[in-house]
């Protein structure tokens, strides 16, 4: 994974999506992180930040103690694209 890249990070305290921005072997800083909420009805959506009493939508995060990283799915990448604002592209070519 390279930075730039959408990954879904996965710690002690939860899930989150965000984009790297720095990568090194000690942490992780991720853009515009979300923070995965699932409800009870098994509906997936984002918290509006990543700590109760943190500030909502941080712009930055730097994360340590990593369980695991993996790229997002395309589906995940495209609802993080969209609760952040950022512009989605096509997966494939479309003429409108």
């Amino acid at each position: 994974m390279n930075v730039g890249d959408i990954v879904s990070l996965v710690t002690l305290s939860g899930e989150y999506v965000g984009q790297i921005t720095d990568l090194n072997t000690t942490s992780v800083s991720l853009k515009d992180p979300r923070m995965i909420l699932q409800s009870q009805d098994g509906q997936m959506g984002f918290a509006k930040g990543i700590a109760v009493t943190g500030e909502e939508n941080p712009k930055e995060v730097e994360f340590r103690n990593i369980v695991f990283m993996t790229p997002s799915n395309e589906g995940i990448q495209n609802a993080w694209k969209d609760a952040t604002g950022q512009i989605i592209t096509p997966s494939s070519n479309i003429v409108v």
